[in-house]
């Protein structure tokens, strides 16, 4: 299989080391995400490498959007957000899987935009929380923040990487994905990067004004939160 190396992604990308400065590069992207969860050098990663930490990034994303949304939401939603979750772990069916993340991301999506709405409400809500759900929230957020910087580093990379897979389809072989997968994956991690303002930046001043101290993550290389149910 053709490598990429993912300097040639950062060369391809004009200017895009001055716009992306503090939040890492793809050439130095050794994270805890990337070799511990993925299983994947990034100092010379080829597609399969790209695609299995983009998957493992939007996973990541997904949990801890909906783990937030959780704690904001009624009772009712955050109860049916939390079974929808074991549901998801408990498949392997892989339509499923699909299904249940689509019906996922549809609720944390309606919970957390209304959340924004109303931030007196929210404020609220976040000052109330017991110690258990600080501190399940402050590791939500922190995943949400190292997904969403990741997804900046591996976007960096995506024209490339969608150039290579259309010039040459075959590429695709050892990533067990469809053409239309692929294209999938990449246009979630760009989604993902082109829509980071929430967890860089509105969540962070949420929780400052609920007096929650939160200590950002200085990198997509930082350590992610183990997520437990609680």
């Amino acid at each position: 299989m053709k490598k990429i190396a993912i300097v040639l992604a950062i060369t391809a990308s004009m200017g895009a080391s001055s716009v992306y400065a503090g939040f890492g590069s793809l050439s130095s992207l050794a994270s805890t995400l990337t070799e511990s969860a993925t299983g994947v050098s990034s100092s010379n990663m080829d597609l399969n490498g790209f695609f299995t930490q983009a998957k493992a990034t939007n996973a990541m994303f997904i949990q801890s959007r909906s783990a937030l949304a959780s704690l904001l939401a009624s009772k009712k939603d955050s109860d049916e957000l939390r079974t929808k979750q074991k549901s998801l772990k408990a498949t392997s069916d892989l339509k499923e899987k699909e299904a249940i993340q689509k019906e996922i991301v549809a609720m944390s999506n309606a919970v957390l935009d209304a959340s924004k709405k109303d931030e007196e409400a929210t404020i609220a809500k976040l000052s109330s929380l017991s110690a258990d759900q600080k501190k399940y929230l402050l590791d939500s957020a922190t995943n949400f923040v190292i997904a969403s910087l990741t997804a900046r580093d591996l976007a960096l990379g995506a024209k490339q990487v969608s150039m290579s897979l259309i010039a040459n389809p075959t590429s695709l072989t050892n990533t067990g994905l469809s053409l239309m997968d692929a294209k999938n994956v990449v246009g979630d991690i760009t989604g993902i990067a082109k829509n980071s303002t929430m967890a860089l930046v509105e969540y962070p001043k949420l929780l400052k004004k609920a007096g929650i101290e939160f200590k950002m993550p200085a990198s997509s290389a930082d350590k992610p939160k183990i997520l437990n149910d609680i």
